[in-house]
């Protein structure tokens, strides 16, 4: 595999800067941040320059909040400055990983989403009897660094890059896991090795496909299943045979738990493709039938109804509700939903 070089150079070039500023700055001018940086976007985007090349570049603090739909996380809101560094370097390395990632990967990529996740899953529903759904437990939380990092240096070959990726890795984690070697003694070959991503960095769901994208190679490549489909930490293996996809199952759980993560249990079921394939917020029918998920469409009306309160009350508004409904009426129509986007707009 080839490994890139003399890439730090090109992260911290002004015309790439400048670039991954405004796109930062995207519905964010309106905010303080934003409106502050873009100010003075230019002295701020020479500083930042000034920092990264000497090598006195430090990532900032987190802001943590919590949100609880559709279920409860806790985001992590890098500085400004902080975001634009994140989409000079995705900017750079993206393109030398996208060549390397699998077709049925979805998550966080040009071209693909929810939307195209849930049509070639559709196709899968339709071509196959079963389905092998497996989800990772607290995937962000548990993703290591030290493997990540061995995984970003198969590509990236240039130290200050890699320097610069493991500054924004240890700015944090979500806890420290001790590691002992098979065959190891607990007291003398144990070694504490650094986990968890923040949710909210581009770097992190950038991050987060690279550290699957072996587990996708060996479905494709090892295991040769033909119907597999990933978004993020959720997917999907399809097959013909119930007692080869129980063995394809089990070849995965050894293959993430060599990636030190773990399928989490609840969320590991072999179904019939005809009872509906519950993905990227839709359910797909064997019989070539999609709805939206109940759960999707409870959190939207419930939502939809406490922003209508509040534009009836003069404490909300109106064009953020508009939007709302715009972008709801845009989900459900790859679905065979036309009454939920009725129920909606009639109140």
């Amino acid at each position: 595999m080839k490994r890139y070089k003399n890439l730090f150079d090109s992260v911290c070039s002004f015309e790439n800067l400048h670039a991954a500023a405004k796109k930062a700055l995207k519905g964010k001018r309106g905010k303080r941040p934003g409106s502050s940086f873009f100010a003075e976007m230019e002295e701020e985007i020479i500083a930042l320059q000034e920092e990264l090349l000497s090598g006195t570049y430090r990532h900032g603090r987190y802001h943590y909040f919590q949100i609880h739909e559709p279920k409860k996380r806790t985001v992590a809101a890098a500085e400004f400055r902080d975001r634009v560094v994140h989409h000079a370097i995705i900017r750079v390395i993206e393109p030398l990983f996208e060549r390397r990632f699998i077709e049925d990967s979805f998550a966080c990529r040009t071209g693909k989403g929810t939307h195209a996740g849930m049509r070639r899953a559709a196709e899968f529903s339709r071509r196959f009897p079963f389905v092998l759904k497996c989800d990772i437990r607290k995937y962000f939380e548990n993703i290591d660094h030290e493997i990540l990092m061995a995984l970003l240096s198969e590509v990236i070959g240039d130290r200050q890059l890699l320097g610069l990726l493991q500054n924004i890795l240890g700015s944090h984690a979500d806890g420290e896991r001790m590691i002992v070697p098979e065959n190891g003694l607990p007291l003398f070959d144990s070694r504490i090795a650094r986990r968890g991503l923040p949710i909210g960095n581009l770097t992190s769901q950038f991050s987060a496909n690279v550290y699957l994208n072996p587990l996708d190679h060996f479905v494709k490549h090892e295991l040769h299943c033909k119907g597999y489909v990933r978004y993020m930490d959720d997917f999907l293996l399809f097959g013909d045979d119930k007692e080869r996809l129980r063995g394809w199952g089990q070849a995965v759980w050894k293959k993430v738990n060599s990636l030190r993560l773990e399928i989490h249990p609840d969320k590991y079921r072999l179904i019939r493709c005809e009872r509906g394939v519950d993905f990227c917020g839709f359910v797909m029918f064997g019989n070539g039938r999609i709805r939206v998920r109940r759960a999707t469409a409870r959190r939207f009306h419930k939502r939809f109804k406490r922003n209508l309160q509040a534009v009836n009350d003069r404490t909300g508004n109106v064009d953020s509700l508009s939007r709302s409904v715009v972008a709801w009426v845009g989900h459900v129509k790859h679905a065979q939903s036309w009454n939920l986007r009725k129920a909606v707009l009639c109140g």
